[in-house]
């Protein structure tokens, strides 16, 4: 019997030990892109950083940005500014992200280098941003786009730096890749735990059932079931309108930066056809202020270009959809012609 559990014993280390190895060299485990705190914006990405993750590559420069270096000679520059949508996270690869893909465009269609800086951060709002800009300032910037979404017009910053305390913004690599795997991963396995066991029978056959689906596209939602919609998806705590906004508007102004907003959807406004309410603040605020905003709605924009299990960001074919947007209104701006 003795013999038989210490079998059990050596199989259990042998089998940690395999997804040791299988998580570090697979998966990245032990190499997650480090966060730094900064009293003026929060947080960014640490900088100078070059990390493999999920099979995806993050690197940042000196200012935290997922660009090369910033030079003295660049003449062209352009700041993509906004949160998690803009920078991708550790699920972009670098080659993936819209700010890569303009920059390659740019050089190949026009022999030209063309910098498009990637000025962002997961769940930065435009103050987060406009903190960052006057801290560092402009970079010779010729034009500013804002890419946000409807959260952000109540994603004030609070100033309490999540980096080192929320698993999800790392200052330090953890040590062991299978207690990385439980401290920032678990609710993984407790949802499909609850899909799996505690998700009545008929709820997950209306959701598999195809003619289930085709019956319910047919249905027009009342006026609670749009109301429900209206207040699906993300909603900050912040009391009144995010002041980056106009922090930025402002930072364009002084410095005679031509800006536009780009109004990126989220899940449910993309089925519900129209931005929520928060969105209309955004859009009544760029009426206000005669700022062009581009809204994505208008372009096309499809679930399909979103994440699985993700209300807001988008896959690498997202990325490529914005930047496909993205592209003619640059040149258009900067009077770039081949």
């Amino acid at each position: 019997m003795l013999k038989h559990f210490y079998r059990f014993i050596v199989l259990i280390i042998f089998l940690a030990a395999v997804a040791e190895v299988v998580l570090r060299v697979k998966y990245g485990f032990c190499n997650s892109p480090l966060y730094i705190s900064d009293p003026d914006f929060e947080y960014i990405y640490a900088p100078n950083q070059h990390v493999e993750r999920f099979g995806y590559t993050i690197r940042t420069n000196s200012h935290s940005m997922r660009n090369e270096e910033v030079l003295p000679t660049d003449s062209v520059v352009i700041l993509l500014i906004g949160d998690s949508v803009v920078n991708g996270g550790s699920l972009t690869d670098q080659d993936s992200i819209a700010s890569t893909i303009l920059e390659k465009r740019f050089l190949k269609d026009f022999n030209k280098r063309v910098r498009v800086l990637n000025i962002s951060a997961g769940s930065w709002g435009p103050d987060n941003v406009a903190a960052f800009l006057k801290k560092y300032g402009t970079f010779k910037a010729k034009l500013m786009c804002l890419v946000t979404s409807s959260h952000d017009a109540h994603d004030i910053m609070s100033h309490q730096s999540p980096v080192g305390i929320d698993p999800g913004w790392p200052d330090k690599q953890y040590k062991v890749a299978l207690y990385e795997l439980w401290d920032r991963y678990r609710w993984i396995f407790f949802y499909y735990f609850d899909t799996i066991f505690f998700t009545p029978a008929t709820e997950q056959t209306t959701t598999q059932t195809p003619e289930n689906v085709a019956v319910q596209d047919s249905v027009k939602p009342d006026s609670a079931q749009k109301e429900a919609l209206n207040n699906a998806g993300i909603r900050k705590p912040g009391i009144g309108f995010n002041p980056g906004y106009e922090q930025l508007y402002e930072i364009a102004k002084v410095n005679s930066i031509p800006m536009f907003i780009y109004l990126h959807p989220e899940i449910s406004e993309v089925e519900m056809g129209h931005f929520n309410d928060q969105g209309v603040e955004i859009i009544q605020f760029a009426e206000e202020k005669n700022i062009r905003l581009i809204n994505e709605l208008q372009l096309g924009v499809s679930t399909k270009l979103y994440r699985k299990m993700d209300l807001v960001h988008y896959n690498s074919q997202g990325q490529i959809f914005m930047a496909d947007n993205l592209y003619p209104l640059f040149q258009e701006y900067l009077n770039i012609r081949k």
